[in-house]
C-alpha cells in the first residue's frame, strides 16, 4: 500500500547528513494526526492512535546494544548508545541476553556489552517517560548460552517482571499487534525465547522475517529488496509486520560489521529517498540495520518519514 502523493514537509534532513530537528512534534490525536516538523524522539506521536503496528515504516537496529567490539572488532554493531539510538529515532531493538549468576548480561556472541538488562529497561522506560507518545518494539532473545528456555522464562519472569518492577512497561499480549494508542509510553516485546509472553517471532501469522545474515552484499541487496517490496504489497491487506535485517556477514573469520553497512546502509536510504521524491508512501515495516544514525545517518528519517500522509 502507498500512502498517495506528497504530503506535508516533515521538517527533517535526510541524505549522507545527519537529521535535523523539526520545529516541534505534535501531541498524539485520534484523527486528521501527522507528523509534520515531528523530531526523532517523538515522530510517532503525531500518528493517530488507531494506527496499528503493522502499519508503519519503523526504523530498527541489528544486536541494539552492540556497541563493544571485542578483538578486531568484530562484535560491535552500533557506535550510538541506546538513548542515543531512541533519540535519532530508533523504535525496534534487537537485544539479546545471557543468562548469567540469575541475570541478564548483554552480550553480541561471547563479547559483553558492558550492559544489563535491568539497564536496557531503565533506559527504555526514561525514554518513555520523556516522550509518552512513543513506543519501542523489543526483540528478546539468548544468547552465548546453554541455559534452558525454563531458566530463561524465570529470570525474565521473576526477576525483572516481578522483582524489578518492569512488568508495567512491557506490552505482552501474543494474539495481535496493537494500535499505537493501545501500548503509547510502553515497550511491545517480540519473544524469540518461549514462557517470557509476547508476540512469537516466529509466528508468521504476525510478523514476515527475512534475516538472512550470511550472504554477499548483492544477494543481501536483493532479499532486502524483495522483502520490502513484500511489505509494501502486503500493507492494508494483513496483520503481520515485516521486519526485514539488513545486517550481513559472509562467514569470514574476522567478521567486519561496519563494512558491509557502508555498503548496504546508503542503498537502503536512496532508495527511500526516492520513493519520498515520487510521492510514494509504502510501508516497509520494521528495517533493522547496524550503525544506525552513523553510517548513512539520514537512514532513519529516511524511514520513518515515510509515515506521514499522502
Amino acid at each position: 500500500m502507498l500512502r498517495g502523493a506528497a504530503g506535508a514537509a516533515l521538517g527533517v534532513a535526510v541524505g549522507s547528513t545527519a537529521v535535523a530537528a523539526g520545529t516541534g512534534a505534535a501531541s498524539a490525536t485520534p484523527a486528521a494526526a501527522t507528523i509534520t516538523a515531528a523530531e526523532p524522539h517523538s515522530w510517532m506521536s503525531g500518528l493517530p492512535d488507531d494506527r496499528t503496528v503493522d502499519d508503519l515504516s519503523i526504523p530498527g537496529t541489528h544486536n541494539s546494544c552492540a556497541t563493544v567490539g571485542g578483538p578486531f572488532d568484530t562484535a560491535k554493531c552500533q557506535d550510538l548508545s541506546l538513548p542515543d539510538l531512541l533519540g535519532a529515532g530508533v523504535r525496534y531493538l534487537d537485544i539479546r541476553c545471557r543468562p548469567i549468576d540469575g541475570a541478564f548480561a548483554i552480550h553480541h556472541g561471547a563479547v559483553y556489552q558492558e550492559k544489563n538488562f535491568n539497564n536496557v529497561l531503565t533506559e527504555c522506560r526514561d525514554f518513555l517517560t520523556a516522550n509518552p507518545g512513543e513506543t519501542v518494539l523489543m526483540s528478546v532473545q539468548k544468547e552465548h548460552s546453554d541455559a534452558s528456555a525454563e531458566e530463561f522464562a524465570a529470570i525474565f519472569n521473576d526477576l525483572y517482571m516481578k522483582e524489578q518492577g518492569f512488568e508495567s512497561l512491557l506490552h505482552r499480549e501474543s494474539d495481535r499487534l496493537p494500535a499505537l494508542g493501545d501500548v503509547r509510553g510502553r515497550v511491545v516485546l517480540i519473544a524469540r525465547e518461549p514462557g517470557i509472553g509476547g508476540i512469537d517471532r516466529g509466528n508468521t501469522g504476525l510478523l514476515a522475517v527475512q534475516d538472512e545474515y550470511e550472504l554477499p552484499v548483492a544477494e543481501k541487496w536483493a532479499r532486502v529488496q524483495e522483502h520490502m517490496d513484500a511489505a509494501a504489497s502486503e500493507a492494508g491487506s494483513t496483520t503481520r509486520l515485516s521486519v526485514n535485517y539488513v545486517s550481513t556477514t559472509t562467514g569470514e573469520t574476522i567478521p567486519a560489521p561496519r563494512n558491509y553497512a557502508e555498503e548496504l546502509n546508503p542503498l537502503v536510504e536512496t532508495r527511500l529517498n526516492e520513493e519520498y521524491d515520487r510521492g510514494d508512501r509504502p510501508v516497509h515495516g520494521a528495517v533493522l540495520v547496524d550503525f544506525a544514525g552513523t553510517v548513512a545517518p539520514g537512514l532513519p528519517a529516511a524511514l520513518y518519514r515515510m509515515n506521514e500522509p499522502g
